[in-house]
């Protein structure tokens, strides 16, 4: 191979060379380059796709809270809601019914003292704030009100605290449960 590259003349080399230089370009590009190129592509289509299938979710979770609420408040065929169909029903129910309605479980314990058929003094653990605030309108629709909220950070919008409630039908409580 040696000699036959001696054979050549300086002009044919270096016409083999550039003629080298343009094929190793040609495969490079073929078989490195292009591909890479398609795959960013491909990659940067489905980035899209999943960027809009996250925003539809977002918006997807929104109305089901939403529905999830006016369903706790308003239940299909016309009945009175189910947290408050029972005036004997306590407030520790018609709370944790509301809560699970939102699809929040196990965010709260009831602390001790209180009247609770009257009021309910709740130890929340941390949950997402917006959360928290959809619950608790939820709960003032029902006729139950917050009488106090001590909150604190708990992360990256969480928050935890205390919260006290009171029902607003609720007879002579009107100022005689607030402790």
């Amino acid at each position: 191979m040696n000699a036959w590259w001696q054979a050549l003349a300086e002009r044919e080399r270096r016409m083999l060379l550039a003629a080298l230089a343009v094929v190793l370009v040609g495969v490079f590009y073929a078989a490195v380059w292009a591909p890479l190129q398609r795959g960013i592509a491909v990659r940067g289509e489905r980035v899209s796709v999943l960027r809009g299938d996250l925003l539809w979710m977002r918006g997807a979770s929104v109305r089901l809270l939403a529905l999830r609420a006016q369903a706790a408040l308003h239940p299909p065929g016309g009945a009175a809601p189910a947290a408050s169909a029972s005036a004997s029903a306590t407030l520790a129910v018609r709370v944790g019914a509301s809560a699970r309605a939102l699809g929040l479980y196990d965010v709260f314990e009831v602390a001790a003292g209180g009247d609770a058929a009257s009021t309910l003094q709740l130890q929340l653990k941390p949950l997402p704030f917006a959360s928290l605030l959809s619950w608790l309108a939820a709960l003032q629709a029902q006729g139950i009100h917050v009488s106090a909220l001590h909150l604190q950070a708990a992360g990256a919008g969480q928050v935890q605290g205390r919260v006290i409630l009171q029902r607003q039908d609720s007879t002579g409580a009107d100022s005689a449960g607030a402790g």
